[in-house]
């Protein structure tokens, strides 16, 4: 009877936080979310309803939590928490829970992190703290800004690259990867700049330390910046 009363309360918050995450953001780093990550949320909360929980639980963990996807890590702690396609554990439900609510908001996810918490005994709170900081490393927004930030900078010459039509002083003109649309180099690195000094912002601020800018920053600065924001996840 406990147990069903548990899960009636967390089934009456998850409305909640359903409700919330759709009133703000879909809770993860991508600036823009494309078709197919919507898709993938889609297809998720379409499993998940129809009770096919552990193919919802592969999406949620493979494809979702990896992006930065709040609610997606909140539904993985949600569903081990509830045994929902998995083994129950309410430890690891706790460090999921405590990924989920690492920007502070929606209030929710804070507030059945702390309730989850205080029911743990002193060792499982213990094991909670090391799964999060394990956690932590692979799916935090720093580790996944730090990700993105390498990955931006290391496609930046391929963008410079390209056909050069005509004499030495045409423009150098790519197709972009979007069906039907042909963009300037010099447009594609903008953008991939605006995406990189994002990150970067992202970092620096956690970090607490100087801001770096994406135009300037060298292959040299964020292998220094990597360190740091690995001292940090220790």
């Amino acid at each position: 009877m406990r147990r069903a009363l548990k899960l009636l309360i967390l089934a009456a918050a998850l409305g909640q936080i359903t409700a919330s995450v759709a009133e703000q953001s879909p809770g993860n780093l991508n600036f823009h979310l494309d078709p197919k990550t919507l898709s993938v949320q889609a297809k998720a909360e379409e499993l998940f309803l129809s009770e096919q929980y552990r193919r919802a639980h592969i999406i949620y963990l493979n494809d979702l939590a990896p992006i930065g996807d709040k609610y997606a890590q909140y539904m993985i702690g949600f569903m081990y928490l509830s045994g929902l396609g998995v083994d129950p554990d309410p430890v690891l439900a706790s460090a999921w829970y405590r990924l989920a609510a690492e920007r502070g908001g929606p209030g929710e996810f804070a507030k059945i992190r702390d309730g989850l918490l205080e029911q743990l005994d002193e060792s499982e709170r213990a094991r909670s703290e090391q799964v999060y900081r394990e956690l932590r490393r692979e799916y935090s927004d720093i580790a996944i800004s730090m990700r993105e930030a390498l990955e931006e900078f290391e496609n930046m010459p391929q963008i410079s690259t390209g056909s050069r039509l005509g004499n030495d002083s045409s423009a150098i003109t790519i197709v972009d990867p979007r069906p039907g649309s042909t963009s300037s180099v010099d447009a594609l690195v903008r953008r991939a700049q605006l995406r990189l000094q994002r990150h970067l912002d992202r970092i620096t601020e956690t970090l607490g330390i100087d801001g770096i800018d994406a135009k300037r920053v060298t292959l040299a600065d964020l292998e220094d910046l990597e360190v740091q924001v690995r001292e940090h996840l220790r």
